[in-house]
């Protein structure tokens, strides 16, 4: 239950269904802060955080331009998640994840690995009620490099052999992601075994031709976050999107609008309803 609400959460927080107000106190200050949308950061930017009228629901922590920590927290309640990034030189090489939960329902450890300088390997290491999972992730490029599919194979319990195969393939159109098909299925014989196949289909429409906030953070984080969160693999877009739908395998299909509000720079400030806000740190 306690994932379930958890994961639940941070798709709504994603998906903007949250009343926000600006309390932040980053140094230097960003301005967007009302309808004006006056902007006093004028170079380079990272986003910081995403704040409502309660919290900063997501806030990213960078020193040196590298983002070192993510904090999520969840709109209604008190749980939250906490985001470790380590690197090895300039490449990120491990993320932690775990949640604040007794007993964790998120406890992930990842080690990436990388091909001529792009993401194409990671393993996870997981704890969830005293069982060790382990999972190895294999990331795909299309011809023209853009990011094609990522497949997890799954062991459970300690077991040396494969039970769960997961894979999420991505259809692009001018640098943004329009869809996502996620299957996932049951593994036989180290084979994935279709018959038992399961796939839920995200559709991203609508995009503005203004900066996607999250593209002024280290990809291969949201990369490694979208499989837990497939809904959240609009991160990922150049631009920002305006409308998600989720068509799982049974049961209608879900929408949800999205809309912003942009400084002078084309940087989203808030949303249409100005009350979440993005919130940046000049570079």
């Amino acid at each position: 239950m306690v994932k379930k609400y958890f994961l639940s959460s941070l798709a709504a927080l994603a998906l903007g269904f949250v009343v926000s107000c600006d309390n932040t106190t980053e140094d230097p200050p960003n301005q967007n802060k009302n309808a004006s949308s006056t902007a006093t950061i004028t170079g380079p930017r990272i986003l910081s955080k995403i704040n409502n009228g309660s919290k900063d629901l997501e806030e990213y922590v960078t020193n040196g331009g590298m983002l070192s920590q993510v904090y999520i927290r969840d709109a209604g309640s008190a749980n939250a998640s906490l985001s470790t990034v380590t690197y090895t030189g300039s490449a990120i090489s491990q993320i932690k994840i775990q949640d604040n939960a007794t007993p964790h329902a998120t406890d992930n450890l990842y080690a990436l690995s990388y091909t001529s300088g792009k993401l194409s390997s990671f393993t996870m290491d997981q704890t969830i009620m005293s069982s060790a999972n382990h999972s190895d992730f294999t990331v795909y490029y299309d011809a023209g490099g853009s990011l094609y599919r990522i497949v997890e194979k799954k062991k459970v319990g300690g077991s040396s052999s494969y039970s769960f195969y997961n894979e999420m393939k991505f259809t692009y159109s001018a640098g943004n992601i329009v869809k996502l098909d996620y299957v996932r299925m049951l593994m036989s014989g180290g084979n994935p075994d279709a018959s038992t196949a399961s796939t839920t289909v995200y559709y991203f429409d609508n995009y503005d031709t203004k900066v996607n906030p999250y593209t002024t953070l280290p990809k291969e984080y949201f990369m490694v976050a979208s499989t837990l969160t497939q809904i959240n693999s609009y991160m990922l877009s150049t631009n920002n999107v305006g409308k998600v739908t989720m068509q799982s395998p049974s049961g209608p299909s879900l929408t949800y609008p999205k809309g912003y509000v942009y400084d002078s720079q084309n940087y989203p400030t808030s949303d249409v309803n100005q009350t979440i806000k993005y919130l940046y740190k000049a570079l």
